[in-house]
C-alpha cells in the first residue's frame, strides 16, 4: 500500500476526508515495461490507473495513437463507468501507476456527485478545472480580490459652483486627494490635486474659479463587486489614477492607484508608470523591457488569457503612442493617425507584437514626403530596438502602401473589395482589425466609416473573403486523435493554422457581413450570438476554445524564451501537455471543425473551391 497520493489534483481534490482514507487504504501500485499491455480493446479494466511516472499510449481501432497519459493523468474512467473499454492502452515506456480498484471507484462516483461530474465535463467545465489546477500552483490573491475588499476612500462631494480656494481647503481638512463634483443635472465629475495645480499655476486662473470648470466629468467607474484586476486594466487603459466605485448605482467610494498597488502584487503599475514618466526614447525602451517578466508572472499565477491580452494591449498602445509623440514632428502629429492592425488591432496580442501598423494622412496635408518618410523610418527603427519584430507581410509604416491619405485608403479599400485576390483579402482583413493609437482619431473613423458604407449584400464577395478559413486542415483525426507534424516540427501541432486562424478569420468574415464594427474576436463572437448568427452556447464554447488556444501559444512562447530558443510559438509539443490540457485541446479543435462546417454552409464555400 503506498504511503502518499496527491489529492490536490482534480478530481481527487473533490473527495471528502473519509473518501480519501478509503482511497489510501485500497490503492496499489503497478509496474509496466515499455510495450506492456495495460488494458486491451473491448475489455473492462479492474482498476482506474493514475500515472506516477512514465508514458501510456491509448490506441484506437486503427492502431493510431488517440491519446497519451503522463504523470498524474488518470484512465480509463469511462470504461469503468460504462463497463467496457473501446481502446487499447499500452506502456510507451517504463511506467509506474497507482491502481484504484474498480469497486471503490464506482462507489466514489455514486456517493460523490462532484467526483462523478468531473468525468463528463463540458469544454467550459474542463477549462474551469484547468484554471483550478493553475490556482493550486499559487494563483495571485489579486485575481480573486474584489474592489470592495481594497481600501476605498469615502466619497466627498462638493457642488460645481464651489471655488477652487474652498475646494483646496476642503481637501486639506479631509486629507483627501480628490473630490467628487456634483451638478444640478446629476452629472458627476472628479477634481484632483493635479487639476487644481494646473489650473492655478499653469493656466493662471483665479482662486475663485468654480471647480465645475476644471474637473473631469463622466469619469471611468467600476462596480464594487468587480475584480481588482479589472480596476488595474481600466487605470492602465485610460491613464487614470483613481476610479469612483459604484454600488447599487451610486458612488460607494473612490479607489486610488496607491491603494490598489498596496493590495496587488503584479507590478504592472511599474511598467505603466515608467511609460508615462519616460522622458527619452531610452527611458521608454527600458519601460518596455518590463513587459516580458510581467506577462510571465501573470501567466504563472493563473491569470486568464483575456486579462493578459487586455493588459498587454493597453501597455503596448501606450508605448507606441509615447514613441509617436517623441518622434513625430508637430506637423505630422497634427495631420496623421497612427493605427495598429492584426492581433494588436484586435487586442489579442500575448507579448510584444509584430509591427502591423499604418499611418493615415489628412487629405491635402501639404507635408514634405521626406519628413513623413523620416518619421516612419525612425519609428520602425525604434520599435526594432525595443524588441518588436517587423511584420512578415511588410504591413508597416516603412511600406508606402501603408502610408496613405484618408482618400487614398478609401480608394484602396474599394479596390480590395472589387478586385478580389489573395493579396487584397489579406490587406482588407488587416484593415478590418485596425485600431487607433495616436494622432487624429477622426482620420481612422473616417476611413472605417467608408469601409462599412461600401459593404453590400454581395454573397460572392463575402464567400471569397471567408474562403481562407478552409485553407488549413484541422489537426484532429476521425477517432479524435491529435494529428501532429512530421520532419522539422515532429510531434508538434500548429495551433495557429489549425485552431486560432479559423476562429479569428471566421468571426471576422461573419462580423464584416453583419456590419459589426468590433475588432476583438471575443466581442465579435458575442455580438454574432446576440444577433442570432451563432447559437449562444456554441458562441460561448467557441470563445472558450479561442482563449485556451491563445493560452497554449503564450505557454509555448514563454517556454521558448526560458530556453533562450528561437522558433515559432505557433507550434505546441503535445507530449508536454497533461491529460486535461490534451482533452481541452481536442474539444477545442472539434469546435473549430464544427465552426468551419458552419462557415462552409453559410458562405457556400463548396462553390468556390
Amino acid at each position: 500500500m503506498p504511503k502518499h497520493f496527491d489529492f490536490s489534483a482534480p478530481p481527487f481534490d473533490r473527495l471528502r476526508p473519509r473518501e480519501r482514507d478509503a482511497v489510501m487504504a485500497a490503492l496499489d501500485i503497478g509496474y509496466y515495461r515499455g510495450g506492456d499491455l495495460l488494458i486491451d480493446a473491448d475489455t473492462s479494466p479492474d482498476h482506474l490507473f493514475v500515472v506516477i511516472k512514465g508514458h501510456v499510449a491509448e490506441r484506437g481501432p486503427d492502431g493510431e495513437i488517440v491519446n497519451t497519459y503522463t504523470t498524474k493523468d488518470a484512465f480509463d474512467a469511462l470504461a469503468l463507468l460504462k463497463d467496457g473499454a473501446g481502446n487499447r492502452f499500452e506502456a510507451a515506456e517504463e511506467t509506474i501507476s497507482y491502481l484504484l480498484p474498480k469497486v471503490l471507484f464506482l462507489k466514489l462516483t455514486q456517493d460523490n456527485p462532484e467526483f462523478e461530474r468531473f468525468w463528463f465535463q463540458s469544454l467550459t467545465e474542463k477549462l474551469e478545472a484547468q484554471a483550478e489546477m493553475l490556482s493550486t500552483r499559487g494563483m495571485a490573491s489579486f485575481m480573486i480580490a474584489r474592489v470592495e475588499e481594497a481600501y476605498l476612500h469615502p466619497p466627498i462631494f462638493t457642488a460645481a459652483d464651489t471655488s477652487v480656494r474652498l475646494a483646496a481647503r476642503m481637501m486639506k481638512e479631509k486629507r483627501a486627494t480628490s473630490l467628487l463634483v456634483s451638478t444640478p443635472t446629476g452629472r458627476v465629475g472628479v477634481l484632483s490635486g493635479t487639476d487644481i495645480r494646473e489650473a492655478i499655476i499653469l493656466d493662471e486662473r483665479p482662486l475663485e474659479t468654480p471647480v465645475g470648470d476644471i474637473c473631469t466629468y463622466d469619469p471611468v467607474t467600476i462596480e464594487a463587486e468587480d475584480f481588482l484586476f479589472n480596476a488595474q486594466i481600466l487605470m492602465t487603459k485610460h491613464g487614470v489614477k483613481r476610479l469612483p466605485v459604484l454600488k447599487d448605482g451610486a458612488v460607494f467610494g473612490v479607489l486610488e492607484l496607491t491603494d490598489l498597488l498596496s493590495y496587488m502584487s503584479s507590478h504592472s503599475h511599474l511598467v505603466t508608470t515608467q511609460v508615462e514618466r519616460a522622458a527619452t526614447i531610452e527611458d521608454l525602451k527600458r519601460a518596455s523591457e518590463g513587459m516580458v517578466p510581467l506577462v510571465t508572472a501573470l501567466h504563472g499565477s493563473g491569470v486568464k488569457i483575456r486579462h493578459v491580452t487586455e493588459l498587454v494591449t493597453a501597455l503596448n498602445r501606450k508605448i507606441f503612442a509615447k514613441l509617436f509623440d517623441f518622434l513625430a514632428p508637430p506637423e505630422v502629429r497634427a495631420n496623421s493617425c497612427l493605427i495598429v492592425m492584426g492581433s494588436e488591432g484586435r487586442g489579442e496580442q500575448i507579448l510584444r507584437t509584430d509591427q502591423d501598423n499604418a499611418l493615415i494622412l489628412r487629405d491635402g496635408h501639404g507635408l514634405r514626403p521626406e519628413l513623413i518618410a523620416g518619421f516612419c523610418a525612425n519609428f520602425n527603427r525604434a520599435l526594432l530596438a525595443f524588441g518588436y519584430p517587423p511584420c512578415p507581410g511588410d504591413m508597416m509604416v516603412t511600406n508606402q502602401a501603408w502610408v496613405r491619405t484618408a482618400g487614398e485608403f478609401d480608394a484602396a479599400i474599394h479596390r480590395w473589395m472589387t478586385q478580389p485576390s489573395e493579396e487584397s483579402h489579406l490587406a482588407l482583413a488587416a484593415f478590418t482589425d485596425s485600431a487607433y493609437v495616436a494622432g487624429d482619431a477622426s482620420l481612422l473613423a473616417q476611413v472605417r466609416a467608408g469601409l462599412f458604407r461600401r459593404l453590400q449584400d454581395n454573397q460572392a464577395f463575402f464567400s471569397h473573403f471567408a474562403k481562407p478559413v478552409m485553407m488549413f486542415d484541422t489537426p484532429i483525426g476521425l477517432f479524435h486523435q491529435l494529428i501532429v507534424e512530421k520532419h522539422e516540427h515532429a510531434g508538434m501541432l500548429d495551433i495557429k493554422k489549425g485552431g486560432v486562424f479559423p476562429i479569428v478569420h471566421g468571426a471576422r468574415a461573419l462580423a464584416l457581413e453583419k456590419h459589426i464594427e468590433d475588432t476583438n474576436t471575443f466581442d465579435r463572437i458575442t455580438e454574432l450570438a446576440r444577433l442570432g448568427v451563432l447559437d449562444r452556447k456554441f458562441a460561448e464554447d467557441l470563445s472558450d476554445a479561442l482563449a485556451f488556444l491563445l493560452d497554449l501559444r503564450l505557454k509555448a512562447r514563454l517556454e521558448q524564451m526560458a530556453r533562450d530558443a528561437e522558433g515559432s510559438d505557433n507550434f505546441v509539443q503535445t507530449r508536454t501537455l497533461h491529460k486535461l490540457q490534451r482533452d481541452v485541446l481536442k474539444d477545442s479543435l472539434l469546435l473549430v471543425k464544427e465552426f468551419k462546417s458552419l462557415l462552409a454552409h453559410h458562405f457556400k464555400l463548396a462553390a468556390f473551391s
